[in-house]
C-alpha cells in the first residue's frame, strides 16, 4: 500500500517537474503555456456558470411575463404594479385604458409594463389556496 502511495507521489511531482521546466500550466487537462490564458480560462468558465445561473433564468422569467401582457385583451381584470386592480377597456400602441374602482367612471391610461398580472380581486374573506407545484429532486426526479 505504501509503495503506491509512493509511486502516485512520485508521478505527480514528475508532472509538476515537466510544468515548472516547460512553463506551462495544467488547466482542466490542457497545458497552457502562459498564465493569462489560464486566468482567461477561469474567468471564462465562471462567466459561464453566471450564464447559466441567474441571467438565462431571469430571461425565461421576462419572456414569460412578456407573453402574459400581449396576451391581455379588452375585458381582462388586471393586477398593475401599485397594487390597483381594474379592468382593461381599450387598447392603444403605448398603453391600456384601465377601469378603476366599483363606480366604474375613473379609467385611467397605464403603461403597458404597468400590467403585472391576468386576476381578479379577492372581495371575500375566505383565502385564496395557492396550489403548490410538485417537488422535484435532484436531477428532475419527482420525490
Amino acid at each position: 500500500m505504501n509503495n503506491l502511495l509512493f509511486l502516485m507521489d512520485v508521478s505527480t511531482a514528475v508532472d509538476a517537474t515537466e510544468a515548472a521546466q516547460s512553463g506551462g500550466f495544467d488547466v482542466f487537462g490542457l497545458s497552457l503555456a502562459n498564465p493569462i490564458t489560464a486566468v482567461i480560462v477561469y474567468v471564462v468558465v465562471i462567466l459561464l456558470f453566471m450564464y447559466v445561473l441567474s441571467i438565462r433564468p431571469h430571461k425565461k422569467v421576462e419572456t414569460a411575463v412578456e407573453e402574459m401582457r400581449k396576451s391581455v385583451q379588452i375585458g381582462d381584470p388586471v393586477l398593475l404594479a401599485t397594487g390597483f386592480f381594474g379592468k382593461v377597456v381599450d387598447i392603444t400602441a403605448e398603453c391600456f385604458i384601465v377601469e378603476i374602482g366599483l363606480n366604474k367612471g375613473v379609467r385611467v391610461p397605464v403603461l403597458k409594463d404597468e400590467i403585472m398580472n391576468i386576476r381578479e380581486p379577492n372581495l371575500s374573506n375566505k383565502e385564496i389556496e395557492v396550489e403548490e407545484p410538485p417537488k422535484k429532486g435532484l436531477f428532475g426526479r419527482k420525490k
